[in-house]
């Protein structure tokens, strides 16, 4: 259940850093961040939650023997 939470909580962080990044002037967005197209603030959010899913996902947990849902 927290997985699925966390994976919404970073796709919706990921899609409103993107429009955010669409509707805000080049001159205000290149003040806050240096990236300057949606793909190019979208993927390294999305890549960063793959990791950290992946990284505590059951799959790589040799403790449960199994046991995960």
């Amino acid at each position: 259940m927290f997985m699925r939470f966390f994976v919404a909580v970073v796709i919706l962080i990921a899609i409103t850093t993107g429009v955010l990044a669409l509707a805000v002037p080049r001159d205000q967005l290149v003040r806050v961040i240096v990236f300057r197209d949606f793909f190019d603030v979208t993927l390294p959010i999305l890549a960063f939650g793959a990791l950290i899913k992946y990284l505590c996902s059951c799959a790589t947990c040799k403790m449960c023997a199994g046991k995960c849902n």
